[in-house]
């Protein structure tokens, strides 16, 4: 008996890295991650392959351990966006920190998942540390960007009135691209103002959404859903074709907004980034921004509330107790006179209304062209 288990033991060791890769592929699908999971997961272990490959002898699952993968990430710091890419053309720009990190997050989760399924005996790459990367502030749009994207948008034909109506739900909720492009009709809710949303993980969340874009969605519902065609089809947002819109179309919309707008940093995501930071400058918490975000852990909000930080000491000023009970050129009780307080002096971001309130005062003007 004990000779059995050993036999298996060896035979678990002996299967190469490539080996392990494929069946740590086989292990993500059978857990239920979603497919882009499952194929970002895929995608770095199989460069990773190809690197070991390059000596025969560290296919070996025996040589998987902190030096090789150091290894490796100093060979990723050097490698060119696109290498080897069978599609994309190879650029002279080099990886991202952040990019080099990710690879090695990937590559940590396996190394766990072999220690866990017993093909090592014990986890090699537990006190590896991530290689750091710069936290870079995220900018979101400003009323300004937000009103140049707007009326870019000539709402002259079905698609472009669905590309408006997708660009404000977007900026209103927060969604990612791929949520908004995989929402069932049957999943607004006009009359309790939400979308139900399924989510990382196959979780559904209730996203809540603003009078004015469920205006604009019930008019999309109402006047142009139908003139795409294809009554059949469940999803919200149709193609020109009649057929759902994909996380692509999303991309290819906001790819050509960015060049129609000369806001060459917009992307769907940033839309994301926009609501998250205008939701907690205009008074939300960052328990219920989570919630309606789908972020598991508070990490990615506190990103948010690295930017909100600054916005929000100055909005503070506006409430300051003292600058408050010294208004400008009048005595308080205490008898002194403050002729310049600091709260008169403050300009912040809110002055603007933000997105929203520039909504709330265009929503006069749109008309829906039938």
């Amino acid at each position: 008996m004990n000779t059995a288990i050993a036999a298996t033991k060896n035979k678990k060791l002996a299967l190469t890295i490539s080996e392990l890769a494929s069946r740590y592929n086989h292990s993500n699908l059978a857990d239920g991650k979603s497919p882009k999971t499952v194929k970002w997961y895929d995608e770095i272990l199989r460069l990773f392959c190809m690197y070991v490959k390059v000596n025969p002898q560290s296919e070996d699952i025996s040589l998987f351990n902190i030096d090789l993968v150091r290894d490796y990430i100093l060979y990723l710091r050097h490698k060119p966006k696109f290498q080897g890419h069978p599609y994309t053309p190879e650029q002279s720009e080099l990886l991202s920190p952040k990019t080099v990190q990710c690879h090695v997050r990937a590559l940590k989760a396996f190394s766990s998942w072999l220690y866990v399924e017993g093909h090592t005996r014990d986890n090699r790459l537990k006190n590896l540390k991530l290689p750091k990367a710069p936290t870079k502030v995220i900018q979101p749009l400003t009323p300004q960007e937000i009103k140049k994207v707007v009326v870019r948008i000539k709402r002259s034909s079905p698609t472009r009135w669905r590309n408006y109506v997708i660009l404000v739900t977007l900026l209103d909720t927060g969604l990612r691209a791929s949520e908004i492009a995989s929402i069932p009709l049957g999943q607004v809710n006009f009359e309790g103002g939400y979308i139900k949303v399924m989510g990382k993980g196959a979780k559904e969340r209730i996203v809540p959404i603003g009078k004015f874009v469920q205006m604009r969605l019930l008019q999309y519902c109402e006047g142009i859903r139908p003139k795409l065609g294809n009554n059949d089809c469940d999803s919200l947002f149709l193609s020109c074709r009649g057929k759902p819109i994909t996380t692509n179309t999303i991309k290819l919309i906001f790819s050509r907004l960015a060049k129609s707008s000369g806001i060459d940093r917009l992307h769907a995501h940033l839309c994301r980034h926009t609501f998250a930071i205008n939701y907690l400058l205009n008074g939300g918490d960052i328990f219920s921004l989570q919630e309606i975000l789908g972020h598991t852990t508070l990490e990615m909000v506190r990103h948010y509330l690295r930017f909100t930080s600054s916005q929000i000491t100055a909005r503070q000023h506006e409430y300051s107790p003292m600058d408050r009970l010294y208004s400008k050129g009048k005595e308080a009780k205490t008898g002194e006179v403050i002729t310049s307080p600091v709260a008169n002096d403050i300009s912040t971001f809110s002055n603007s209304g933000g997105p929203s309130e520039y909504l709330r005062k265009s929503s006069k003007q749109v008309v829906c062209h039938r």
